[in-house]
């Protein structure tokens, strides 16, 4: 199942206000460390919760953003899952975390859907879908070598940032704890 929304005039003043904040930001004049987390999702069909961003390009990526100020990182894995794709989590571990590249990590946590009905959020998610891994193998590379690596761990943890600063490349660049 997949949804698609429209922009609705109710729609304007949340994306005004967000292109306000974000232009700010550009000139704070402090190193700023992002943290992203994101959600990892399975149904009963083993397919995954997936999102198709507006401004990341084709392919499929697993929900998530930022970590806001005095914002745990899993509290934000679930409140970017719910805004992005409608969906509400519980989140039940870490599964793997990303610091490749120096000015950001990244937090990827497994969780289970609890409620919520499949809605994308307007103007960042073209499309929210429970997606087939074989979809995801054909149209997304990077999101199915990081699901290929979560699988490998099983209960432990992947760490991605010994010896790589490329987001593209995830092979051979893991650890797990």
């Amino acid at each position: 199942m997949r949804r698609s929304r429209r922009l609705r005039l109710a729609d304007a003043p949340r994306l005004i206000i967000g292109g306000a904040v974000q232009f700010a930001s550009l000139f704070n004049g402090r190193y700023q460390r992002s943290e992203g987390a994101h959600v990892m999702a399975t149904d009963e069909h083993g397919r995954v919760l997936s999102v198709q961003t507006t401004y990341m390009g084709p392919g499929w990526m697993l929900p998530g953003g930022r970590v806001e100020r005095a914002e745990a990182p899993h509290e934000a894995a679930a409140r970017e899952t719910r805004e992005e794709t409608g969906i509400s989590v519980e989140i039940e571990r870490l599964v793997l975390l990303d610091a490749r590249v120096p000015s950001g990590v990244s937090f990827v946590f497994r969780g289970t859907m609890v409620g919520g009905e499949l809605a994308p959020q307007f103007g960042e998610i073209a499309e929210a879908g429970w997606i087939g891994r074989d979809e995801i193998a054909e149209t997304s590379k990077p999101l199915h070598q990081l699901l290929e690596l979560i699988d490998e761990a099983g209960e432990g943890v992947v760490y991605l940032g010994l010896g790589s600063t490329s987001p593209a490349d995830l092979s051979g660049r893991a650890t797990r704890d």
